[in-house]
């Protein structure tokens, strides 16, 4: 039997095929409105921004501008494409009488133009968070820099999940950088991983920086202190210390006087006064000689002068480091 309606095809159901049947599924649209932000193609939807998954999000909203006949529902989206004035759709439909469907329908479409608040944050200079990167002896060193390709990795990093957190500006000064950031709460993870990477201390304070709501606003900066110190610079407090090694959690100081070792975290170090006496370590090479029992003779490889040290050496060649006309082995 053929369909009572077209006439070609075999009838399906009450008479007529499953093409005219689809044809009788009626899907209504309503206009959709979209705002763009032509800075950073985030999308508002319904009163809220989508900075990621914008295309998934704006399927979820397309999908809540048609309307079904009660015995019929929406079972997924084939494809869906945005031009200018409208949205395609391709869907599948779960009617009671065909069962899953495949049905084309377009969306009135409506596009403006507007800059999100995070662009618009960025754009104005805005920050909750100062970083003040700044060296034990005050004077810029190329840590610094190391230590800002690390925040910026890391605050690029999580901007691709959370686009409050951004860098609002770096400025750099003799004495050091201040890097501004979006968001208070990233700084509090940047102090850690200064912690893990470099033998620091940080020091947290606040400033008003408005009220909302009846509220105060606070801007916190976090003062990051970083030892720009290395085997053999010389340091004062109290006593004479060489420092002999350094990791992101223990100093290993070396004291001249009585040739004991002093080991402190960075929290015992930073509590106490030590002065800078030659951050540049003073150093020989020298050419190991001969090794008798516990001593070692060496000559110095620029001026030929030999010396004994009671030490013994596996190298042939060593550095030994100097201080008021005394050699150290670190």
């Amino acid at each position: 039997m053929k369909c009572i309606v077209c006439g070609i095809n075999d009838a399906y159901k009450f008479g007529r095929c499953r093409d005219c049947l689809s044809n009788e599924i009626k899907l209504k649209t309503e206009k959709m409105e979209i705002t763009e932000c032509p800075k950073c193609g985030s999308v508002r939807l319904n009163k809220k921004w989508y900075y990621n998954n914008i295309d998934e999000n704006i399927k979820r909203n397309a999908i809540s501008h048609i309307k079904t006949e009660k015995t019929d529902k929406i079972k997924s989206v084939n494809s869906l494409k945005i031009l200018d004035d409208n949205i395609l759709m391709d869907l599948i439909v779960d009617d009671r009488n065909l069962g899953e469907i495949e049905k084309e329908i377009s969306i009135d479409l409506k596009v403006t133009k507007e800059s999100c608040p995070v662009c618009n944050k960025v754009t104005g200079s805005y920050y909750e968070g100062v970083i003040q990167l700044r060296t034990f002896t005050t004077e810029y060193d190329n840590v610094i820099d190391d230590a800002k390709d690390k925040i910026i990795d890391f605050i690029k990093n999580i901007n691709k999940t959370d686009p409050n957190s951004f860098v609002s500006k770096v400025d750099k000064l003799k004495e050091g950088l201040d890097i501004y950031l979006g968001k208070k709460e990233d700084a509090i993870k940047i102090d850690k991983i200064m912690e893990e990477n470099y033998f620091s201390t940080v020091k947290i304070t606040k400033s008003i920086a408005g009220r909302k709501d009846g509220k105060d606003l606070f801007r916190y900066t976090h003062l990051i202190r970083i030892l720009d110190l290395m085997a053999g610079s010389v340091i004062y407090d109290k006593l004479y210390y060489m420092v002999k090694a350094i990791t992101p959690n223990n100093i290993e100081l070396l004291d001249i006087k009585n040739n004991s070792l002093l080991n402190l975290n960075s929290k015992d170090f930073f509590r106490k006064s030590f002065n800078v006496i030659h951050r540049i370590p003073e150093k020989d090479k020298f050419i190991v000689i001969s090794n008798n029992g516990n001593e070692t003779q060496l000559m110095n490889s620029k001026n030929y002068k030999i010396i004994t040290v009671r030490q013994l050496f596996n190298s042939p060649e060593i550095y030994l480091y100097k201080y008021n006309e005394k050699y150290f082995s670190l």
